[in-house]
């Protein structure tokens, strides 16, 4: 029988999620794998990044409240000109432009804050060099490494 889970995101809100046998997975895990699939352009896949910065508390951190561009995006997309004027503030831009104008300088403000810390950029694991004891030439290199 699948049990409900509750789940606070960062705007406050409780929400009810009735987890699956898919779900036993941890958040990364089912990140990781959906980012396997090439499926991160998915309203899913934008749920679970945002869950994820909610346990992480990145709205505490980052002056934008997110390290995600869609979910950043999406935010601009329901603010105000006078809402996005306070942000322009908080991140040290001049907020006196109209609304078009102001949301591209904040998408480049924010592209430029993350531009170390978005997902497409992260490193990931790489398998180092594993000598072969059998081939002459590693031989010679395990050598001259234990003389050193």
């Amino acid at each position: 029988m699948p049990r409900k889970k509750k789940i606070e995101v960062a705007d406050g809100m409780v929400k009810e999620n009735i987890a699956t046998a898919s779900t036993d997975k941890s958040l990364i895990d089912q990140i990781n794998e959906m980012r396997a699939n090439n499926e991160t352009n998915t309203p899913e896949f934008v749920a679970k990044m945002r869950e994820l910065e909610v346990v992480l508390g990145v709205s505490e951190i980052s002056p934008f409240g997110t390290n995600e561009l869609e979910i950043f995006e999406a935010n601009l997309q329901e603010l105000s000109l006078s809402d996005m004027q306070k942000l322009a503030n908080k991140v040290g831009v001049n907020p006196f432009h109209d609304r078009p104008t102001l949301k591209g300088i904040l998408t480049r403000e924010f592209k430029a804050y993350t531009r170390n810390s978005r997902r497409n950029i992260m490193p990931t694991a790489i398998n180092s060099f594993v000598p072969d004891h059998n081939n002459p030439a590693h031989k010679e290199v395990l050598k001259i490494l234990s003389d050193i």
